[in-house]
This record gives structure tokens, C-alpha cells and sequence, in this order.
């Protein structure tokens, strides 16, 4: 499709990315993406300072891949995806609409970012000063006889960013509270795709975790 045609496409989704954002209020970003085949330009953006994003600024084919699931021949959309940004630490709950031709070709990407971050800092503080002297029950032994390691893994992994102190960056390896760090303590890469599932959750690439485990490793 041409480019031409394509934009104009595009462009008429941008009342609905206006409207989703005054429904949402100033914690949601929404975000219109030209894609290519192994890129994509943003065209449109609403409450872009939560990541950091413009307009213009080009996806790596990496951060294209991270938005488009390995099912959109069959779907419209992937929706409720917990990631972190590297940048800011920031929390999202990132949902995806795919723009497609009436051949089901990809032609743009129409993206919401729910900034959790608010919450997570309530949760803690509810956790630290409101319930402050009350004795928690202690978990069943039986918790998890009845599920699937992968989803034992996913939780311990997100309870670890849950409270991960985010004055803390991803990158500063060497600092105790580091997310990494914490799972790595926690023998959590040892099992697999475990780095796969850390990967997602902070938007990096799995090359990049494995060089902070090796850097971690190296201390010893």
C-alpha cells in the first residue's frame, strides 16, 4: 500500500486516540505507529512524557516485535501486557490494537499504555504503613500444588518489580534492591525461560539480561 494512502488510514484514528485519552485521563498513553516491515514510524501520540516517547521517533524492529503477538494472523489485538520501561522505571499495562488492510496486512499499530506506577507505590505504602503491626496468615503449603511452574515463575517475578524501589535503575547491577539482582538471589534464572519472561516485563532484550547475569556472576 502506498505510503500516501497508508498515513491516510492511519490519520483517521486519531479522534479515537484523543477520545480514549479524556476517558482515561493523564496516566494513559496512547500511542498510532506507521508500521513497516521491520519498523515503524510514530505518527500520533497523546500523553507521550510517560514513556518518553515523540513523534517521529522510529521502533527498532525489537521494539516492534515486543507489540505485535506471535497470533495477530488470527487476531485483532493483544490486550493487558505488564511491561517496564528501562528508561524511567516506570510501570504500564500496554494493550495493542493492530491496523489492518481488508487483506489482513499490518499497516499500523494503535497502542495503550496504562501508567501503574502510582499504584504500585499505593500498594506498598498500604503494605509498609497501614497494615504496619498486623500479623499476616501464613500461605498454605498447598498453594501452588495445582498450578503450572510457568505460572509459579511469572509471579515470583512480578512480585519481585512489585516492589522493586524504582530509584533503583535496571542498569546499576551492582546495587543491592536491583530487580535483577533480586531474581538473581532468588535462583529464578535458573529456571527456563525465565530470562524470556524478565526480557518481556522490562522491555530489553534478552542479551542484555544475560550480560547482567554474567556481571553479577563475575563477583563471585
Amino acid at each position: 500500500m502506498e505510503k500516501e494512502k497508508r498515513r491516510d488510514i492511519l490519520n483517521s484514528y486519531k479522534p479515537m486516540a484523543d477520545f480514549i485519552s479524556k476517558v482515561a485521563g493523564e496516566n494513559c498513553e496512547v500511542i498510532i505507529i506507521d508500521y513497516y516491515i521491520e519498523y515503524g514510524d510514530i505518527i500520533y501520540e497523546v500523553n507521550g512524557n510517560l514513556s518518553g516517547k515523540e513523534i517521529n521517533d522510529r521502533l527498532s524492529k525489537y521494539e516492534i516485535e515486543k507489540l505485535i503477538k506471535n497470533d495477530f494472523h488470527i487476531k485483532d489485538f493483544s490486550t493487558n501486557h505488564i511491561i517496564i520501561n528501562e528508561h524511567n522505571q516506570k510501570v504500564f499495562r500496554e494493550s495493542t490494537y493492530y491496523i489492518k488492510t481488508e487483506l489482513g496486512e499490518i499497516i499500523g499499530l494503535f497502542c495503550i499504555n496504562r501508567d501503574l506506577t502510582k499504584y504500585l507505590e499505593f500498594r506498598e505504602f498500604y503494605d509498609k504503613e497501614l497494615l504496619y503491626g498486623f500479623e499476616k496468615e501464613e500461605e498454605p503449603t498447598h498453594k501452588y500444588f495445582d498450578v503450572s511452574l510457568d505460572y509459579i515463575l511469572e509471579d515470583m517475578i512480578k512480585n519481585v518489580f512489585i516492589y522493586w524501589d524504582r530509584n533503583i535503575p535496571v542498569n546499576r547491577i551492582e546495587i543491592e534492591g536491583n530487580p535483577i539482582r533480586e531474581l538473581y538471589n532468588k535462583d529464578v534464572f535458573k529456571y527456563k525461560g525465565a530470562v524470556n519472561k524478565v526480557a518481556e516485563l522490562l522491555d530489553i532484550s534478552t542479551q542484555t539480561i544475560y550480560r547482567y547475569i554474567k556481571e553479577i556472576e563475575e563477583e563471585v
